[in-house]
């Protein structure tokens, strides 16, 4: 008898898994769409409940395929393939930028395929405003970071007004291990003013040697990125790299979990040498707890649900086929475990499953009423725990949930993780 042959079965190039380390390459990713419709669904053998089983906020509010990444594709291709122009119909718009950009389907695609889901959304919003231009009511955040390297249209002496008093050391005069990067939200925001002025005085009890650079801080770049201007963020990524290294701090903290995520993630894409570590807030608080330099010593009765923001966890450290999910998450609730009295209440959807508080992405700028009907799901989902407060470590977070849960008939508290620690220090 003779050997029994073996079937070969064609092998198509464009279906080969992506190769990580060449450069990004849109079409692939678009064509390589599978439709399997995972990007809008956290993984099933995850699902607790039929209501909090979805990942993608955009996709459930406005339902078409369109508004998935894997409707994205479909478009991307079409103008990569010539067959339409991102000027050609008003409904581009509002698929590329009512979008959060959160990084949900991109984890959930992963799982299933090495496409870059995320990276070709962020190329399809750089390439519409290259073709057609900024949107109008993204337009005031944009000039308002050319004039004044901040994103709320105010003078750059207002930065270090929060820190009135607190004796903290200025590193354009002085030096010290660690920079506090404060953030432009968390540095003019009267509403969340004390929130920043509790990192600091956190930070001053455990005897941490840090600095600020006040007045001369720029921006993180990271709305302009979300957005699509790239040239504006080059310049921010450049410039703030250069600074960071020439004053020599051995670790750059930020307190604000936009800013985390873009100094660690999104700068690497300019390929610059970065000569100090990036740690969000909540890593250096873990460490100082678990060293003993900070101790909770007052009860705090309270009843947390813990809120993962999206650039403290999927869009900090993005998911790598193969390899183990990553991320700030467990940090935040070993700090709470510690604080006596506070009981941790998780919800559904935790980590790299959590759902969007709706205020990334442009979308708290452009389209308020998509940023409030997000979070209200999310507040939704946080008081069916039974949690007295949403608990969060990023500004935008707590502001946008803020705002949404005043609309609310049953009230749940919101507040950041540093409030939460001083009570009890």
């Amino acid at each position: 008898m003779g050997k029994k042959k073996e079937m070969i079965l064609p092998k198509d190039p464009r279906y080969l898994k992506y190769p990580i380390d060449e450069p990004f390459d849109p079409r692939w990713t678009a064509f390589n769409c599978s439709r399997c419709s995972c990007c809008k669904w956290i993984d099933s053998w995850r699902v607790k409940s039929a209501k909090y089983a979805r990942i993608c906020p955009q996709h459930k509010r406005y339902l078409y395929d369109a508004y998935s990444a894997q409707g994205k594709c479909d478009l991307a291709l079409a103008v990569i393939d010539g067959k339409m122009k991102w000027g050609d119909d008003p409904a581009i718009k509002d698929i590329l930028f009512r979008c959060t950009l959160c990084g949900g389907c991109d984890t959930m695609d992963k799982c299933i395929r090495d496409g870059e889901v995320l990276k070709l959304q962020k190329w399809m919003r750089e390439e519409y405003i290259k073709a057609v231009g900024v949107l109008p009511d993204h337009q005031p955040l944009v000039d308002s970071v050319r004039n004044y390297d901040n994103v709320w249209i105010q003078p750059r002496a207002r930065r270090n007004s929060w820190a009135k008093d607190m004796e903290i050391k200025d590193l354009n005069t002085e030096k010290a291990e660690v920079l506090l990067f404060v953030g432009c939200t968390y540095g003019l925001s009267e509403e969340l003013k004390e929130t920043i002025r509790n990192v600091a005085a956190i930070l001053k009890k455990a005897k941490v040697n840090f600095g600020i650079l006040g007045s001369k801080e720029l921006c993180c770049g990271s709305p302009v990125e979300k957005i699509g201007v790239l040239s504006e963020f080059e310049r921010l990524a450049r410039s703030n790299v250069e600074r960071f290294n020439k004053l020599g701090v051995k670790t750059v903290v930020a307190p604000c979990a936009g800013c985390y995520g873009t100094i660690r993630e999104e700068y690497d894409r300019f390929n610059m040498k970065k000569n100090f570590e990036v740690l969000h807030i909540s890593e250096l608080f873990d460490q100082l707890v678990e060293a003993g330099k900070l101790k909770f010593k007052k009860e705090v009765p309270l009843k947390v649900t813990w809120h993962d923001p999206c650039h403290q966890g999927r869009l900090s450290r993005p998911y790598v086929p193969g390899k183990e999910i990553d991320g700030v998450y467990e940090q935040p609730r070993t700090i709470l475990k510690a604080i006596p009295g506070v009981e941790l209440y998780e919800m559904e959807r935790i980590k790299e499953y959590a759902w969007c508080c709706g205020g990334g992405g442009g979308v708290f700028t452009a389209f308020k009423d998509f940023a409030q009907w997000t979070a209200l799901e999310r507040l939704e989902e946080a008081k069916d725990t039974g949690a007295q407060v949403l608990a969060t470590s990023c500004p935008w977070c707590e502001s946008n949930l803020g705002n949404a849960v005043k609309g609310m008939e049953e009230k749940i508290g919101i507040a950041s993780l540093t409030d939460i620690m001083v009570k009890a220090l």
